[in-house]
């Protein structure tokens, strides 16, 4: 799952220090290693032996991709404390980067272990000892994966919540390209989740799981040369304490309004879980039903299911300018939705992705296999409620939560939301062949379609309270 970046950018990428260049460079590059992964784990590890994968069956690699992933997104909150206090931005970013690359090649180690030793094996590649009469390859490929997985999780723990700081820390003072920078950031994290789904499945399908996986191990390097280079470029020029300008942008209150106010992103956290929890099945149970009960082909190609969650990125892409427009056209008319209406438009768009799912596993029968049309724009049309939430995400924390724990506030919004958003879609996911796919994904886009009937519900007691503790929902959009 990729982040929609804001919807504004005010200075070309070249007007940028060299620093922040770096930095976004940097993202970028670690996001195409991320995401070329993740794209492929659900499918190599449900992948027969004889096809070069683990041979698991869907419920435990889908179990797996759930606790995977909700790990890379709410351990960063532990990340950033340790650089905050022990290691230093610069330093906790070179040695997670380290670890990310050394991850990455302890990952593919093990896939070239079960593609080259294992074919023979008649046993999937577990957690528990090694079946008899397998071999001491079975053991080695399970170190190194699990090994693999656990350094990727400690590095990007460390890199994911010092790269926006190391970031800010470019520009001096109140410097206004800053928003600039971040906008740019951002949209590098979703070109970045665009290239890493066609790459990935285009080297899967030609050149085997080993090679599709070096493709991280390619990326990541890519970003550590350059930045064990280029990082004298990170001069450190601006102050970490706040402008007046911002400090005055946030209000003090009392205990009680902090609390109030802390409640209320706990409702606008758990909504944003809600979609998350559905838009986080792209990663597993959607790849598996892609890959293995859909008409992949176009014409003479058989489409690549790594190719699917590059629909995602290209959808991110295109629909933030259009919902700022969309926006900006509502403000002048003084109609722009609120903070609330906002997460209501996200989760219908999430539910309706999923109905899209489930009317394309309605049509399985007779042997024929639906076409790849319809699975594919629903991930469109579900990616697009990402960008509807987002954007007002970051306005919302910085507005509500308490003026010396924004950042602390952000990091645990991020847990809540993608970290055990991630985790829930692959427990979910265990259920999907016992209620049959199309069962599932109808059931699952009701509960997201009834949680945003249940925001409208209680909309007008929310805005009540929030604006009698000075948080009017109010959207200000695209601010970070």
């Amino acid at each position: 799952m990729t982040l929609a970046p804001p919807t504004t950018v005010g200075s070309r990428p070249w007007q940028l220090p060299a620093g922040a260049r770096l930095v976004i460079g940097f993202e970028f590059a670690e996001r195409v290693g991320f995401y070329s992964m993740v794209s492929l784990l659900a499918l190599f590890l449900t992948a027969s032996h004889a096809a070069g994968g683990f041979s698991w069956q869907p419920a435990p690699a889908l179990t797996l991709v759930g606790v995977f992933s909700g790990l890379m997104y709410a351990l960063p909150m532990v990340g950033g404390w340790i650089a905050d206090r022990a290691l230093g931005h610069r330093r906790a970013l070179a040695i997670g980067g380290s670890l990310l690359f050394a991850g990455y090649v302890v990952l593919t180690a093990s896939t070239w272990i079960a593609g080259t030793l294992l074919r023979s094996a008649d046993q999937p590649l577990g957690l528990w000892p090694t079946p008899a009469g397998v071999g001491p390859a079975y053991a080695w490929a399970r170190i190194a994966f699990w090994s693999g997985l656990a350094t990727l999780v400690i590095g990007n723990s460390l890199v994911k919540a010092t790269l926006v700081v190391v970031l800010g820390d470019s520009f001096a003072g109140d410097d206004q390209r800053r928003e600039s920078a971040y906008a740019y950031y951002y949209a590098g994290i979703n070109l970045g989740g665009l290239v890493a789904g066609f790459l990935a499945g285009s080297v899967a399908a030609t050149a085997g799981w080993p090679m599709a996986f070096g493709m991280s191990v390619l990326a990541m390097g890519t970003a550590l040369v350059a930045y064990f280079a280029r990082r004298h470029q990170l001069t450190h020029t601006s102050s970490r304490a706040p402008s007046p300008q911002l400090l005055a942008a946030v209000p003090e209150t009392d205990e009680g309004g902090k609390l109030v106010r802390l409640s209320i992103l706990a409702v606008f956290a758990i909504l944003l879980l809600v979609y998350a929890a559905g838009s986080f099945q792209l990663w597993g149970t959607m790849s598996l039903f892609i890959e293995r009960s859909v008409d992949r082909h176009l014409g003479p190609l058989e489409i690549p299911t790594q190719w699917f969650t590059s629909v995602e990125s290209a959808a991110l892409i295109l629909a933030a300018p259009g919902f700022a427009l969309l926006w900006a056209w509502l403000a002048r008319k003084g109609h722009e939705p609120d903070t609330l209406l906002k997460y209501v438009l996200a989760l219908v768009l999430g539910a309706a992705g999923l109905f899209f799912f489930a009317a394309t596993a309605a049509n399985i029968g007779g042997g024929a296999k639906p076409g790849w049309l319809v699975p594919a724009v629903g991930i469109a049309i579900q990616a697009t409620g990402e960008v509807a939430a987002w954007t007002v995400t970051y306005g919302l924390v910085y507005r509500l939560a308490p003026r010396r724990m924004v950042a602390a506030i952000m990091g645990a919004f991020y847990a809540l939301t993608l970290g055990l958003g991630a985790y829930l879609a692959g427990w979910l996911g265990t259920f999907a062949e016992r209620l049959g796919y199309g069962r599932y994904f109808f059931l699952l886009g009701l509960g997201t379609l009834g949680f945003a009937v249940l925001a409208l519900l209680i909309g007008p007691r929310l805005r009540a309270v929030a604006a009698r503790h000075g948080a009017a929902l109010e959207a200000v959009t695209g601010q970070k």
